[in-house]
Protein backbone atom coordinates (compact mmCIF):
# COMPACT_ATOMS: atom_id res chain seq x y z
CA UNK A 1 0.00 0.00 0.00
CA UNK A 2 1.30 3.43 -0.93
CA UNK A 3 2.01 5.34 2.27
CA UNK A 4 1.85 9.09 1.82
CA UNK A 5 2.81 11.75 4.29
CA UNK A 6 1.99 15.42 4.57
CA UNK A 7 5.66 16.25 4.13
CA UNK A 8 6.40 18.20 0.96
CA UNK A 9 9.39 16.57 -0.76
CA UNK A 10 9.52 18.93 -3.78
CA UNK A 11 8.37 22.54 -3.96
CA UNK A 12 8.23 24.31 -7.32
CA UNK A 13 7.72 28.07 -6.98
CA UNK A 14 6.96 30.59 -9.75
CA UNK A 15 8.89 28.53 -12.29
CA UNK A 16 9.52 30.16 -15.66
CA UNK A 17 11.51 28.79 -18.58
CA UNK A 18 12.19 30.48 -21.88
CA UNK A 19 14.12 29.26 -24.90
CA UNK A 20 15.00 32.50 -26.66
CA UNK A 21 11.68 34.26 -27.29
CA UNK A 22 9.69 31.10 -26.61
CA UNK A 23 8.23 31.38 -23.08
CA UNK A 24 7.55 27.70 -22.34
CA UNK A 25 6.78 27.70 -18.58
CA UNK A 26 4.81 30.65 -17.24
CA UNK A 27 4.87 30.66 -13.45
CA UNK A 28 4.40 27.07 -12.30
CA UNK A 29 3.63 26.51 -8.61
CA UNK A 30 3.45 22.87 -7.54
CA UNK A 31 4.09 20.85 -4.38
CA UNK A 32 4.79 17.11 -4.40
CA UNK A 33 4.35 15.17 -1.16
CA UNK A 34 6.37 12.23 0.10
CA UNK A 35 5.04 9.00 -1.43
CA UNK A 36 2.69 10.81 -3.82
CA UNK A 37 2.26 9.94 -7.51
CA UNK A 38 1.64 13.11 -9.51
CA UNK A 39 0.73 12.53 -13.16
CA UNK A 40 1.07 15.49 -15.54
CA UNK A 41 -1.12 15.45 -18.65
CA UNK A 42 -1.78 17.93 -21.42
CA UNK A 43 -1.38 18.55 -25.15
CA UNK A 44 2.00 18.42 -26.90
CA UNK A 45 3.90 21.67 -26.45
CA UNK A 46 2.22 22.53 -23.15
CA UNK A 47 5.52 22.46 -21.23
CA UNK A 48 5.19 19.09 -19.45
CA UNK A 49 8.60 17.68 -20.40
CA UNK A 50 10.32 21.03 -19.80
CA UNK A 51 8.80 21.11 -16.31
CA UNK A 52 10.19 17.65 -15.58
CA UNK A 53 13.63 18.52 -16.95
CA UNK A 54 13.75 21.62 -14.76
CA UNK A 55 12.97 19.50 -11.70
CA UNK A 56 16.49 18.04 -11.69
CA UNK A 57 18.13 20.94 -13.51
CA UNK A 58 18.65 19.24 -16.85
CA UNK A 59 17.17 22.57 -17.91
CA UNK A 60 18.07 25.67 -15.92
CA UNK A 61 14.97 27.70 -14.99
CA UNK A 62 14.82 31.25 -16.32
CA UNK A 63 13.13 32.33 -13.10
CA UNK A 64 11.70 30.75 -9.95
CA UNK A 65 13.02 28.05 -7.64
CA UNK A 66 12.78 24.31 -7.07
CA UNK A 67 13.44 22.88 -3.62
CA UNK A 68 13.91 19.21 -2.79
CA UNK A 69 13.73 17.99 0.81
CA UNK A 70 13.93 21.62 1.90
CA UNK A 71 17.07 22.46 -0.11
CA UNK A 72 17.09 24.60 -3.23
CA UNK A 73 18.22 22.62 -6.29
CA UNK A 74 20.82 24.06 -8.66
CA UNK A 75 20.91 27.49 -7.04
CA UNK A 76 21.92 29.16 -3.80
CA UNK A 77 21.44 32.61 -2.30
CA UNK A 78 24.64 34.68 -2.27
CA UNK A 79 24.24 38.28 -1.05
CA UNK A 80 20.49 37.99 -1.66
CA UNK A 81 21.07 36.93 -5.28
CA UNK A 82 20.44 33.48 -6.77
CA UNK A 83 23.68 31.95 -8.05
CA UNK A 84 24.36 28.48 -9.51
CA UNK A 85 25.69 25.84 -7.14
CA UNK A 86 29.03 24.17 -7.99
CA UNK A 87 28.68 21.22 -10.39
CA UNK A 88 29.73 18.70 -7.72
CA UNK A 89 26.89 19.90 -5.48
CA UNK A 90 24.41 19.82 -8.37
CA UNK A 91 25.38 16.21 -9.17
CA UNK A 92 24.82 15.26 -5.52
CA UNK A 93 21.37 16.86 -5.65
CA UNK A 94 20.52 15.19 -8.98
CA UNK A 95 21.48 11.77 -7.60
CA UNK A 96 18.48 11.97 -5.25
CA UNK A 97 16.05 12.35 -8.17
CA UNK A 98 16.01 9.52 -10.72
CA UNK A 99 14.83 10.23 -14.25
CA UNK A 100 13.61 7.94 -17.01
CA UNK A 101 13.35 9.38 -20.52
CA UNK A 102 11.35 8.62 -23.64
CA UNK A 103 14.53 7.29 -25.26
CA UNK A 104 16.28 4.68 -23.16
CA UNK A 105 19.76 6.27 -23.19
CA UNK A 106 21.52 3.02 -22.26
CA UNK A 107 25.24 2.67 -22.99
CA UNK A 108 25.24 0.38 -26.05
CA UNK A 109 28.79 -0.89 -25.44
CA UNK A 110 27.98 -2.05 -21.88
CA UNK A 111 25.99 -5.10 -20.79
CA UNK A 112 22.80 -4.68 -18.79
CA UNK A 113 24.57 -5.22 -15.45
CA UNK A 114 27.39 -2.85 -16.45
CA UNK A 115 24.81 -0.18 -17.31
CA UNK A 116 23.40 -0.52 -13.79
CA UNK A 117 26.63 -0.51 -11.78
CA UNK A 118 28.51 2.27 -13.59
CA UNK A 119 26.96 5.30 -11.85
CA UNK A 120 26.74 3.82 -8.31
CA UNK A 121 30.45 2.97 -8.46
CA UNK A 122 31.52 6.29 -10.00
CA UNK A 123 29.12 8.68 -8.24
CA UNK A 124 28.09 6.95 -5.01
CA UNK A 125 31.58 5.43 -4.63
CA UNK A 126 30.29 2.03 -3.55
CA UNK A 127 32.21 -1.19 -4.17
CA UNK A 128 31.71 -3.21 -7.34
CA UNK A 129 30.42 -6.15 -5.30
CA UNK A 130 27.84 -4.00 -3.49
CA UNK A 131 26.75 -2.33 -6.75
CA UNK A 132 26.44 -5.70 -8.46
CA UNK A 133 24.34 -7.23 -5.64
CA UNK A 134 22.00 -4.23 -5.67
CA UNK A 135 21.78 -4.35 -9.49
CA UNK A 136 20.86 -8.05 -9.50
CA UNK A 137 17.99 -7.34 -7.05
CA UNK A 138 16.78 -4.48 -9.23
CA UNK A 139 16.86 -6.61 -12.38
CA UNK A 140 14.79 -9.20 -10.56
CA UNK A 141 12.38 -6.45 -9.53
CA UNK A 142 11.86 -5.37 -13.15
CA UNK A 143 11.64 -8.97 -14.39
CA UNK A 144 14.96 -9.11 -16.24
CA UNK A 145 17.14 -11.45 -14.18
CA UNK A 146 17.86 -13.48 -17.31
CA UNK A 147 19.30 -10.45 -19.19
CA UNK A 148 22.22 -9.65 -16.85
CA UNK A 149 24.91 -10.11 -19.51
CA UNK A 150 22.87 -9.06 -22.55
CA UNK A 151 23.69 -5.95 -24.56
CA UNK A 152 20.97 -3.32 -25.09
CA UNK A 153 20.70 -3.93 -28.85
CA UNK A 154 19.54 -7.52 -28.18
CA UNK A 155 16.62 -6.32 -26.02
CA UNK A 156 13.14 -5.18 -27.03
CA UNK A 157 12.17 -1.55 -26.44
CA UNK A 158 10.15 -2.54 -23.37
CA UNK A 159 13.07 -4.48 -21.93
CA UNK A 160 15.45 -1.57 -22.58
CA UNK A 161 13.08 0.81 -20.80
CA UNK A 162 12.84 -1.55 -17.82
CA UNK A 163 16.65 -1.62 -17.69
CA UNK A 164 16.60 2.20 -17.80
CA UNK A 165 14.21 2.25 -14.82
CA UNK A 166 16.44 -0.21 -12.92
CA UNK A 167 19.47 1.94 -13.74
CA UNK A 168 17.76 5.05 -12.32
CA UNK A 169 16.79 3.08 -9.18
CA UNK A 170 20.40 1.88 -8.77
CA UNK A 171 21.27 5.39 -7.57
CA UNK A 172 18.81 4.90 -4.69
CA UNK A 173 16.79 8.05 -5.47
CA UNK A 174 14.17 9.53 -3.16
CA UNK A 175 11.96 10.51 -6.09
CA UNK A 176 11.50 9.34 -9.69
CA UNK A 177 10.65 11.43 -12.75
CA UNK A 178 9.21 9.69 -15.83
CA UNK A 179 9.11 11.67 -19.07
CA UNK A 180 6.83 9.89 -21.56
CA UNK A 181 8.49 6.61 -20.58
CA UNK A 182 6.22 4.51 -22.83
CA UNK A 183 5.70 6.76 -25.86
CA UNK A 184 8.60 5.30 -27.91
CA UNK A 185 7.37 1.72 -27.39
CA UNK A 186 5.27 -0.53 -29.57
CA UNK A 187 1.76 -0.75 -28.07
CA UNK A 188 2.17 -4.38 -26.94
CA UNK A 189 5.28 -3.47 -24.91
CA UNK A 190 3.74 -0.54 -23.03
CA UNK A 191 2.08 -2.76 -20.41
CA UNK A 192 5.30 -4.33 -19.13
CA UNK A 193 6.82 -0.88 -18.43
CA UNK A 194 3.61 0.47 -16.85
CA UNK A 195 3.55 -2.61 -14.56
CA UNK A 196 7.01 -1.72 -13.21
CA UNK A 197 5.88 1.87 -12.66
CA UNK A 198 2.72 0.70 -10.90
CA UNK A 199 4.77 -1.58 -8.63
CA UNK A 200 7.04 1.35 -7.74
CA UNK A 201 4.02 3.49 -6.88
CA UNK A 202 2.61 0.68 -4.75
CA UNK A 203 5.92 0.46 -2.89
CA UNK A 204 5.64 4.13 -1.92
CA UNK A 205 8.07 5.75 -4.37
CA UNK A 206 7.41 9.46 -4.85
CA UNK A 207 6.83 9.90 -8.58
CA UNK A 208 6.14 12.65 -11.07
CA UNK A 209 5.02 11.19 -14.39
CA UNK A 210 4.42 12.90 -17.73
CA UNK A 211 2.32 10.54 -19.83
CA UNK A 212 -0.34 10.14 -22.51
CA UNK A 213 -1.51 6.91 -20.85
CA UNK A 214 -4.81 8.04 -19.35
CA UNK A 215 -5.56 4.58 -17.96
CA UNK A 216 -2.35 4.75 -15.92
CA UNK A 217 -3.24 8.26 -14.72
CA UNK A 218 -6.68 7.07 -13.64
CA UNK A 219 -5.43 3.98 -11.87
CA UNK A 220 -2.17 5.07 -10.24
CA UNK A 221 -2.16 8.86 -9.77
CA UNK A 222 -2.90 10.41 -6.42
CA UNK A 223 -3.17 13.72 -8.25
CA UNK A 224 -3.53 14.62 -11.91
CA UNK A 225 -2.12 17.95 -13.11
CA UNK A 226 -3.43 19.28 -16.43
CA UNK A 227 -1.11 21.71 -18.23
CA UNK A 228 -1.70 23.84 -21.29
CA UNK A 229 0.24 26.78 -22.71
CA UNK A 230 2.95 26.59 -20.05
CA UNK A 231 0.53 26.88 -17.14
CA UNK A 232 -1.23 24.52 -14.74
CA UNK A 233 -4.89 24.83 -15.71
CA UNK A 234 -6.32 22.41 -13.15
CA UNK A 235 -5.26 19.71 -10.71
CA UNK A 236 -6.98 17.24 -8.45
CA UNK A 237 -7.66 13.55 -7.77
CA UNK A 238 -8.16 11.44 -10.92
CA UNK A 239 -11.82 10.84 -10.07
CA UNK A 240 -12.42 14.59 -10.10
CA UNK A 241 -10.29 15.49 -13.14
CA UNK A 242 -11.60 12.68 -15.37
CA UNK A 243 -15.25 12.67 -14.30
CA UNK A 244 -15.93 16.26 -13.39
CA UNK A 245 -13.25 18.71 -14.60
CA UNK A 246 -13.91 22.29 -13.53
CA UNK A 247 -12.17 23.99 -16.46
CA UNK A 248 -13.56 23.99 -20.00
CA UNK A 249 -10.05 23.51 -21.45
CA UNK A 250 -9.51 20.36 -19.37
CA UNK A 251 -12.86 18.99 -20.50
CA UNK A 252 -12.07 19.75 -24.14
CA UNK A 253 -8.67 18.00 -23.93
CA UNK A 254 -10.07 14.91 -22.19
CA UNK A 255 -12.92 14.59 -24.69
CA UNK A 256 -10.34 14.56 -27.46
CA UNK A 257 -7.97 12.01 -25.90
CA UNK A 258 -10.61 9.72 -24.41
CA UNK A 259 -12.89 9.54 -27.46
Amino acid sequence: MNIKSNAVIMQISNLHKSFGHNHVLKGIDLSVHQGEVVVVIGPSGSGKSTLLRCCNYLETPTDGTISFQGEMIGAQLVNNKLCPVPEKKLNEQRAKIGMVFQQFNLFPHLTVIQNLIEAPIQVRKISTAEARNAALKLLERVGLSDKVNAYPKSLSGGQQQRVAIARALAMNPQMMLFDEATSALDPELVGEVLKVMKDLARDGMTMMVVTHEMGFAREVADRVVFMDGGRIIEQGPPSEIFKNPKEARTNEFLKMVLS
